[in-house]
């Protein structure tokens, strides 16, 4: 078995920027992104984050990972730091960043292959406090609440400061005076402290001056050797059946000349940038970032874009700047499914997306889309293979060789979305729809696409209650086989993976109504648009959030 620990310096070696503090007379905290160093490096807010915290004097935060082990190792994997090599259980506090409902299991081992009780209830003075942040903590908390201190909804611009000031009059005495403090401040949900009403979401209402640029480079991670910078946060365009544009509303943009300070920082370190966001192709001034971001030297990524204000100039700089792949995400092949979701792309747009593409010399032109949306017909997944098919020949009539790869998930109705009521299709139907697409896709069209039960699983762990965690507690690993048997057992394999009339989700406010919502699904049931969230400064009431 490959020492853990040596592993660790290894990675620690070859990492740029990393920040290194002496323990003594400060509050250690474990940064913990509870999955393989390789894709957590590649997320920005283990990034911003680790800086903030690293930014108090009385504060030495340092990242941890965990590698799931191979098939043939059963047991959890050890679990260190980065920066000192030490093990979970020598921190103060345990802060895990939830991104993804499937690292649930994997917080679970973490614990474990540190001798941590799993149970709040069991810990005291002498563990580390655990707490979690990120997405799964605004959409739901509750699946893991028996494993946490603390729960986090909301942006840690806002709550970390808070939170900081409590460990640091509380964290070395009474555990139950320290979750009393922290029952108290907004955007916090303490388990173990019930409060009267909904925890309500905090989130900085002007990005402008936030800091959310990775500060450590390494060539260990998916996206190797690039300063990843945030552009904007959230999402105005409402799609139904995604979490950024209901979630992490309203739409908020980074000024173009900070965008162009930071740029100039990173170019320092390496000549890589890459722009993120929800909704990172609305922002308004994207594409004089992206020129004079390679005006200044720098080769330019992007995460996503979108058919409907594609620029032929961002394209040719992300071409020059050596882009592989362009990404966008139509989501539905039919014009009336498209509706249907208010996705509001036509499939001229998309043609048209595509001649750019081509035309740009890009290798791969990559588009997501999904099947077992409400009211979805036969009809509609067809209609996706045969705009496939018109996208690759156009692709093929550009001359420049361009690939067209189609991503194929089912839908996961998620928690505070229009179709949060939905039940799934069933695994059969999921099934026969991706055939339908192998068959009709034209030779040369990548089919990629998950599994109807890795999208069961993942509805479960997203809409479920605290059974969630009774069973994540029993499994022996997290393979999808034993996925399947223990979701059985513990009477999650309803359609709906919860019981109560009351959603486990509404533990949290995200500030949207539910009137909003259920307004949304008929809209959907009446294939009407809604238009997107307009500028701050017109403001607007419709959802609630603002």
């Amino acid at each position: 078995m490959t020492d853990a620990r040596q592993v660790a310096r290894e990675r620690l070696q070859r990492e740029r920027g990393t920040t290194r503090k002496e323990w003594g007379g400060r509050i250690p905290v474990a940064l913990v992104y509870p999955n393989s160093y390789y894709v957590g490096m590649s997320n920005l807010a283990v990034q911003s984050i680790y800086s903030t915290l690293n930014a108090y004097d009385d504060i030495v935060c340092e990242r941890a990972f965990y590698d799931p082990p191979p098939p043939d190792q059963p047991h959890p994997a050890p679990v260190f730091s980065i920066e000192s090599q030490r093990s979970l259980g020598d921190f103060a506090v345990l802060a895990f960043t939830l991104s993804y409902e499937f690292d649930y299991f994997h917080l679970v081992q973490s614990l474990r292959a540190a001798g941590i009780p799993l149970r709040a209830k069991d810990r005291d003075e002498r563990h580390p406090l655990v707490i979690a942040g990120g997405a799964c903590m605004l959409t739901n908390p509750v699946p893991v609440s028996p494993f946490l201190d603390v729960a986090v909804a909301g942006e840690g611009e806002v709550i970390l400061p808070h939170l900081v000031a409590a460990w640091r009059d509380g964290l070395y005495g009474s555990r139950d005076e320290l979750l009393d403090v922290l029952s108290t401040i907004p955007g916090v949900w303490v388990p173990q402290r019930p409060p009267e009403g909904a925890i309500e979401r905090q989130y900085v209402h002007d990005i402008a001056g936030t800091a959310a640029y990775s500060t450590v480079l390494t060539d260990d991670t998916e996206l190797s050797g690039m300063t990843l910078i945030e552009c904007a946060r959230g999402c105005g365009r409402g799609c139904r059946f995604c979490i950024a544009g209901y979630v992490f509303r309203p739409p908020r943009y980074r000024p173009l000349e900070e965008l162009l300070e930071v740029v100039d920082h990173s170019l320092q370190h390496t000549p890589r940038v890459g722009l993120l966001g929800a909704a990172v192709a609305d922002h308004p001034q994207l594409d004089e970032l992206v020129v004079q971001s390679a005006e200044r030297g720098a080769s330019v990524s992007i995460s996503s874009l979108r058919v409907d204000n594609l620029s032929s100039e961002v394209l040719r700089v992300l071409a020059e700047g050596g882009t592989k792949t362009v990404t966008v995400a139509p989501e539905a092949g039919s014009e009336r499914m498209r509706a249907a979701i208010n996705k509001g792309v036509s499939e001229e747009q998309i043609l048209r997306a595509a001649d750019m593409v081509g035309r740009s010399g890009a290798r791969r032109f990559k588009l997501y889309t999904m099947i077992g949306l409400p009211g979805e017909e036969e009809e509609d997944v067809h209609a996706t293979a045969t705009l496939a098919n018109r996208i690759k020949k156009r692709l093929d009539d550009a001359g420049n060789g361009t690939r067209l790869v189609m991503s194929v998930s089912p839908l996961v109705p998620k928690p505070w979305t229009a179709y949060q009521y939905q039940e799934q299709f069933d695994a059969r139907t999921i099934k026969e729809r991706q055939g339908i697409l192998k068959q009709h896709f034209a030779p040369g069209i990548e089919y990629r696409g998950d599994s109807p039960l890795t999208a069961r699983i993942d509805d479960v762990l997203s809409r479920g209650d605290e059974r969630v965690a009774d069973m994540l507690e029993a499994m022996p690993d997290g393979r999808t086989a034993t996925y399947r048997r223990y979701i059985a057992e513990y009477g999650l394999d309803g359609p709906f993976p919860w019981q109560d009339e009351r959603p486990p989700w509404f533990v949290v406010d995200v500030g949207m109504t539910e009137r909003f919502l259920q307004r949304e699904m008929d809209k959907h049931n009446r294939v009407k648009r809604t238009i997107p969230c307009p500028p701050p400064e017109v403001g607007c009431k419709l959802c609630g959030v603002c």
